[in-house]
């Protein structure tokens, strides 16, 4: 089973280049590998807007293998400094997103019946 965790927030005003070095760092790469070793959670990678389409200015996307590894994010320490070291450079006063999503293999689809329509 595999679930993509997916967040998607706006940057600081001026802090996009700080934002994108740091995420491109050997910091952010070793944070991501400590991560992935303390919930089996693995960082894919960051994914921003181009010319400015988009509902956000970027999205974080993460594999985890099961709902399990979800239950380690909140003890984990790598985690937890993945947030303060970026928390100046995303804008936290404005809407974010974040979703759980699985591929359409491993879904199951729930349709209303034709006998319940007949019903109505």
């Amino acid at each position: 089973m595999s679930i993509y965790w997916v967040w998607s927030y706006y940057g600081k005003p001026g802090k996009a280049a700080e934002y994108v070095k740091w995420l491109n760092s050997d910091e952010a790469k070793r944070l991501a590998g400590q991560i992935e070793k303390e919930t089996g959670i693995k960082y894919l990678n960051t994914y921003t807007t181009i010319l400015g389409f988009g509902d956000y200015d970027a999205e974080d996307w993460w594999l985890a293998p099961g709902w399990a590894a979800l239950d380690k994010v909140r003890q984990s320490k790598s985690m937890e400094e993945w947030t303060l070291k970026t928390w100046d450079m995303i804008d936290r006063t404005r809407p974010q997103k974040s979703r759980m999503m699985r591929t359409v293999s491993e879904v199951k689809v729930i349709e209303k019946s034709e006998k319940w329509t007949e019903l109505l």
